[in-house]
């Protein structure tokens, strides 16, 4: 189960309501000492410093810097205190979720919204709303519910005298600055290491683990890094009707390789629901309602909620699969009219199935355009002169000026995965790792060199090297991913009805902040072949459903008991 916290810092007398909420969800306290209050769930990792510091959460060594006294990286919450300062830390990339709230005599905190007390009606932030359309997957502090914040991995916030401040602890430019050299050999050597480390110490006390292996490179690392370690574990992958969906023979080559069971389920568009009410709200738009029938299928195949799930989640973004020419624009940079930048832009062509010449025409193109400067503005079915000009901030994007396209890229892939964490409700309320971002791992990936990614004319390349010895030959060399496009242009036929009515005439439409008229056109036209337009209405029919379940919840008042 998913570990749940709740804590209050400020005046004590001003959180009495934390406590009495943190009895009615069943929570123990962590902690009741001046200025703070702890709650947590009775199955949440709990260590007590001689510091006084309060760890919550797995906290592993690492040799890395790091903010904290001692080096440590994983899922935790630090709880400390500086004289009258009260501070809480979360982990970098991988810290256990984290929300707060500002109220007139302290900072009311929790791993989820719902188990706050609430003194008012939860409501829309509408400006959070036209943001989250326009910017899409840009994860930043601010949520889609008034005056929640979200404490983001590799912050800390302090709280003294009632007010509070949040820092960053953490940066990926501290990494992409210091570039790692050496032989592909050598560095590959030293990912695998970290990647079983890693796997290791999450694996470490989880039973019965149970790890999304899909067939593709990044699931099957993480499988093999599981074997590595001696862990508890067997698999499960997932199969739609067409070819382009159905990755079995890979999935089973890996697990015949390592002799562990492989759960194989099957399934199609119809158990995806496009228009469906959904059941709660979470802090932003969450749920991807293309993975529903995923979704359900993991549900009745894994219905123990206790087993852990592991997952090749985010291997993409770290392992710098970049579709771009940056890296070929990075390595002229580096070594100018060389042949180890021919060599680069050779690898990287190769590696997009494009010709040489095709490549340096696209590099030429991009050099004389310059970098692009910030996350991209997508204001495709939307009524542009209702969205923001300009994202929100975020702690990552100071410095980033003085690195390549690339490592731009590169870094700002990674965002974006952990923006997909919290989204697929198979993992709601289940307890679910992604090895391949933990701290040590993503730190080595970032200060390797963005053309050693696409040595050989592989994408991936120091992965796909790192493991080459423990993979059967045909995962860890093969080229293409499976792909859901059919069956979502499935779903999305079957019910353009349901989601014609549910853009047309909703609360989105209402404020103003869609282009009914392009909207209307595109739903009632038939597809033609190479138009993924449909995914971005889906994707902004997720957000009105989501509106709608704030709204709904709003007025019926919130429940924990249901999840």
């Amino acid at each position: 189960m998913t570990p749940a916290i709740l804590a209050w810092l400020g005046n004590l007398e001003a959180g009495a309501d934390v406590a009495l909420a943190a009895e009615r969800h069943g929570m123990i306290a962590v902690d009741q000492s001046p200025g703070r209050l702890i709650f947590a769930s009775e199955n949440v990792p709990l260590n007590r410093k001689a510091d006084g510091r309060i760890i919550i959460g797995d906290c592993f060594g690492d040799s890395t810097r790091s903010p904290m006294p001692e080096p440590c990286w994983g899922n935790f919450l630090a709880f400390f205190k500086n004289g009258r300062r009260q501070s809480v830390e979360r982990a970098a990339l991988t810290g256990l979720p984290l929300y707060w709230r500002q109220r007139p005599d302290g900072v009311l905190l929790a791993s989820d919204e719902r188990l706050m007390p609430q003194a008012a009606p939860v409501s829309v932030d509408w400006d959070f709303v036209a943001h989250t359309l326009a910017f899409i997957n840009l994860r930043s502090e601010q949520t889609g519910m008034a005056g929640l914040r979200e404490l983001l991995p590799g912050t800390r916030i302090d709280c003294e005298g009632g007010c509070a401040a949040v820092v960053s602890t953490w940066c990926p430019w501290d990494f992409v600055a210091q570039p790692k050299s050496g032989e592909l050999a050598d560095i590959a050597s030293d990912l695998e290491r970290r990647i079983i480390d890693c796997t290791a110490a999450w694996s470490a006390t989880r039973r019965d683990i149970i790890v999304e292996l899909s067939g593709g490179l990044d699931s099957s690392i993480v499988t093999a890094a599981l074997a590595a370690a001696s862990a508890d574990f067997s698999a499960i992958t997932f199969a739609t009707p067409d070819a382009e969906g159905d990755e079995r023979r890979y999935a089973r080559a890996v697990a015949s390789h390592y002799g562990i069971k492989l759960i194989e389920v099957e399934h199609d568009d119809q158990a995806i629901d496009l228009a469906a009410p959904l059941a709660e709200a979470s802090a932003r738009p969450g749920a991807y309602s293309v993975l529903g029938g995923l979704d359900l299928a993991f549900a009745e195949a894994v219905p123990d909620r206790s087993r852990s799930i592991f997952g090749g989640i985010g291997g993409d973004s770290v392992f710098h699969l970049d579709g771009t020419i940056a890296p070929i624009l990075d390595a002229y940079a580096s070594f100018g009219a060389s042949r180890q930048a021919f060599e680069t832009m050779r690898d990287v062509a190769r590696a997009s199935g494009a010709t040489v010449w095709e490549a340096a025409r696209l590099a030429w193109r991009a050099h004389r355009a310059g970098p692009r400067i910030g996350w991209r503005r997508d204001t495709d079915y939307l009524n542009e002169a209702r969205l923001p000009s300009a994202p929100y901030s975020h702690p990552w994007d100071g410095g980033a000026e003085q690195f390549s396209q690339a490592k731009r890229n590169h870094v700002e892939s990674v965002r974006r995965i952990l923006d997909f964490l919290d989204r697929p409700r198979r993992w709601l309320g289940r307890e679910t790792f992604a090895p391949l971002l933990s701290r040590p791992v993503v730190e080595l990936c970032l200060a390797i060199p963005s053309g050693t990614w696409f040595s050989g004319g592989r994408n991936r390349a120091v992965a796909r090297a790192a493991f080459a010895r423990r993979l059967p030959a045909d995962v860890v060399w093969r080229r293409g991913k499976g792909r859901m496009e059919a069956l979502c242009a499935a779903a999305y036929l079957r019910q353009r009805t349901g989601l014609k009515e549910l853009l047309l005439a909703g609360q989105l439409a209402e404020r103003g902040l869609l282009d009914l008229p392009a909207i209307e056109y595109y739903l009632d036209r038939d597809l033609v072949e190479g138009d993924f337009d449909y995914f971005r209405l889906i994707e902004i029919a997720d957000v009105e459903r989501w509106v709608r379940a704030v709204e709904s919840e709003g007025r019926a008042g919130f429940s924990f008991a249901h999840r």
